[in-house]
């Protein structure tokens, strides 16, 4: 019999994993899912400081099905989530979150996908629940500027994807530190499909995600991913020029036409422009030089300090 896996990052979720562990459970024992998968349920706690280590582990000891390994702290969702496919043994393999805002329900209509030669089904949120407007517009913001950059068209994509093994080896292949896992699953190239999928409120516990951390996350994944703020940064410099030129030019032919005024406004505005750009752009060169010294250094993505 074949086998799927759910790979289940989870962060200070001691509020949701006994749930999450029954939902998942009940949808399994309660389809004709179990009558051709077994079920391979990997959490990765990722250096909680809750509960959520002793939970997963009581959950191993009653339950044959579940996996979990413990990191020595937090590494961030990235790590956990390769971790994860790391463990992971099944013919095809699912990610998901802990706190039920990704439907169990809707594994069962990705498996029906899977089984009909896709490798990967992505899950594409057709309703954002209860989500505060900042941060939604942000989210738009952020996809807008990805698909642009990256030509691929992750609009209201979500970590939520069933892939198969194939896929799964893949990625697991890649050596680079720094990653992106939305945007690796489309651009691996395999088959796809999607699965629309409505955010359900949050079985318990609190979000993770602020303002500050979800600025983090997205320059983080999109100096990962592409090199596009590089291109940005030189199209900045064209523009710069060109007006540096005009302004030149200007000021050459009102000299000699005798016309020429004081020039200080102008030249306060020129100098602010150029030293922010400057700025601008060596800040965001720093991002990928450092980004390049963390994977010269070779430290491993995760530290694991307990699995089973």
């Amino acid at each position: 019999m074949k086998t799927i896996s759910i790979v289940v990052p989870c962060y200070n979720e001691e509020a949701t994993i006994d749930k999450y562990h029954n939902a998942v459970k009940s949808l399994w024992e309660g389809s004709r899912i179990s009558d051709r998968y077994e079920l391979e349920l990997i959490f990765i706690n990722d250096g909680s400081s809750d509960n959520t280590r002793s939970m997963i582990e009581q959950l191993s000891k009653g339950d044959p099905c579940v996996h979990y390994t413990s990191f020595s702290r937090n590494f961030g969702k990235e790590a956990a989530i390769f971790c994860g496919l790391k463990q992971a043994t099944g013919d095809a393999v699912v990610v998901m979150d802990a706190d039920l805002q990704h439907p169990p329900a809707v594994i069962e209509k990705m498996i029906e996908k899977w089984e009909s030669g896709k490798a990967i089904i992505e899950g594409v949120k057709s309703d954002r629940g209860r989500e505060r407007h900042s941060h939604r517009f942000m989210s738009r913001l952020f996809y807008s500027l990805m698909c642009r950059m990256t030509g691929f068209d992750m609009a209201d994509s979500s970590d939520f994807k069933l892939m198969d093994r194939k896929v799964v080896d893949v990625l697991n292949s890649l050596s680079e530190k720094a990653t992106f896992f939305r945007a690796l699953t489309y651009w691996v190239g395999f088959d796809s499909d999607k699965v629309e999928f409505e955010v359900a409120e949050r079985s318990g516990g609190t979000g993770k995600w602020t303002g500050r951390s979800l600025f983090s996350y997205a320059i983080s994944n999109m100096t990962s991913f592409t090199y596009a703020p590089l291109y940005i940064i030189g199209l900045t410099g064209i523009v710069i020029l060109l007006v540096g030129l005009y302004l030149g030019v200007d000021a050459i032919i009102t000299y000699f036409e005798g016309i020429a005024v004081s020039g200080y406004p102008s030249l306060v505005i020129l100098i602010t422009l150029c030293t922010g750009g400057i700025m601008l752009s060596l800040g965001v060169i720093a991002i990928y030089i450092a980004k390049m010294y963390t994977e010269l250094k070779n430290r491993p993505r995760y530290i694991i300090e307990d699995q089973k």
